[in-house]
């Protein structure tokens, strides 16, 4: 285990926030040198604690569908399960894969333009898989929220929500927008003169655009991906099917889902359960606490609940390749 001081589980929680804030911005907020904040980073990053820092983009604003995608597995075994998982690594539309311990083997998260693109790589993978493929479960995202990662310093609730799937819709951007999203989706922290130098342009255009881009919330925010191994956080899923819900006891639920320090992201699915939420726990007995606390406080909704715990992320990008 690497034990973290105060001073880094501050510098983590401001990543998480916003992994785009210069070296300045953050001892300033830290209480430290600017020296001191690059040295911690680096180090933090050789521990393998910090992955990368990726730019949270909108998909939905760029005409993508979200689909999301569970697979049970069957005739399996752990080669025929990783060459599963090259498969699909190797599918510039999936974005996210995991292996899942629970009702399902595998979780998938897929961009596309069009029902065509999905079609295609659902023949593909049951023409080469079908019979390995015991269930599957595909849906569409049509909303998601990520909040903060508020229990690196211990707070008692959140109060911020970043949305950054939508459904797709129109939103005005060119061929040079998209190749500063390209660049920026896996490096949020390059730097202005480099995206100038790769893209033959000024840095007062190229940060012009990346403005512009945050106001019409395509570039939702920047964040940190970390090993949640490292750190001895559990990553688990939350489905909850509900009866007898108003409008206000919808808002409610979703309200004490934000503002829990520990849940992530809240799902909006077609297709998919009532509620589905992600939170990051250290224990068992944690994720206990949770469920417990939400069956008191909504006992008149809830009508049953199940979770999966995502133990390895195998691919994570916020940009189709």
């Amino acid at each position: 285990m690497i034990k973290l001081d105060l001073k880094n589980r501050k510098l983590l929680y401001e990543l998480d926030i916003n992994s785009r804030q210069s070296f300045h911005e953050l001892a300033k907020k830290i209480g430290l040198s600017k020296d001191s904040v690059i040295y911690r980073i680096e180090k933090l990053k050789n521990d393998g604690i910090i992955k990368r820092f990726h730019t949270i983009i909108d998909v939905g604003k760029l005409g993508f569908i979200s689909f999301r995608l569970y697979l049970k597995l069957r005739n399996s075994n752990p080669k025929k399960e990783n060459e599963l998982i090259e498969f699909l690594k190797k599918r510039g539309i999936v974005t996210w894969i995991v292996s899942i311990d629970g009702d399902y083997d595998i979780g998938i998260w897929i961009l596309v333009k069009n029902i065509s693109e999905m079609n295609q790589l659902w023949k593909s993978l049951l023409k080469k898989y079908s019979n390995n493929i015991e269930k599957r479960n595909l849906t569409i995202f049509t909303k998601v929220s990520y909040f903060p990662r508020v229990y690196f310093l211990d707070k008692k609730s959140n109060s911020d929500e970043y949305v950054f799937i939508t459904e797709p819709s129109e939103v005005k951007f060119d061929k040079i927008d998209l190749e500063i999203l390209k660049l920026m989706s896996g490096n949020a922290r390059v730097p202005i003169i480099d995206l100038a130098d790769k893209l033959k342009m000024t840095t007062k255009t190229i940060s012009s655009r990346i403005k512009e881009l945050e106001s019409k919330k395509i570039i939702v925010g920047y964040r940190t991906m970390f090993d949640l191994e490292k750190l001895e956080e559990q990553y688990f899923k939350v489905f909850i099917m509900t009866h007898n819900v108003t409008e206000q006891k919808e808002r409610d639920f979703r309200l004490f889902i934000k503002q829990h320090p520990r849940v992530i992201y809240d799902n909006e699915v077609l297709g998919g359960a009532d509620f589905e939420i992600e939170i990051q726990v250290e224990s068992l007995i944690q994720l206990r606490e949770f469920l417990n606390e939400m069956k008191e406080k909504f006992s008149d909704i809830i009508n049953d609940y199940s979770t999966m715990l995502f133990y390895k992320e195998h691919k994570y990008i916020f940009f189709p390749e």
